[in-house]
């Protein structure tokens, strides 16, 4: 793991990217305290980067699923029709 302060990121950021890419995460100090990490991140970690990292996100798949399982919605096949024919009167 290796440790920057703000300043020294200021001055060569694409330097602590390139460590946090290719070697090892980047702890960054604010103040002599941790206050952010670089990390490896490639584009297929996101979807589960913003999952794992958004609680209230989560938080609703599951309102939706216990909605659906206590047959308080419609699926998306009766929506349609009903707005078919809705908008046919």
């Amino acid at each position: 793991m290796h440790f920057v302060n703000m300043r020294e990121l200021t001055r060569s950021p694409s330097k602590y990217v390139k460590i946090a890419n290719e070697k090892d995460d980047v702890i960054i100090t604010k103040n002599g305290h941790p206050c952010a990490i670089l990390i490896k991140f490639q584009e297929d970690d996101l979807e589960d980067f913003v999952l794992a990292k958004h609680l209230d996100l989560n938080s609703d798949f599951e309102t939706a699923k216990s909605e659906t399982d206590s047959g308080s919605t419609i699926n998306i096949h009766d929506l349609l029709n009903d707005l078919n024919e809705s908008n046919d009167s």
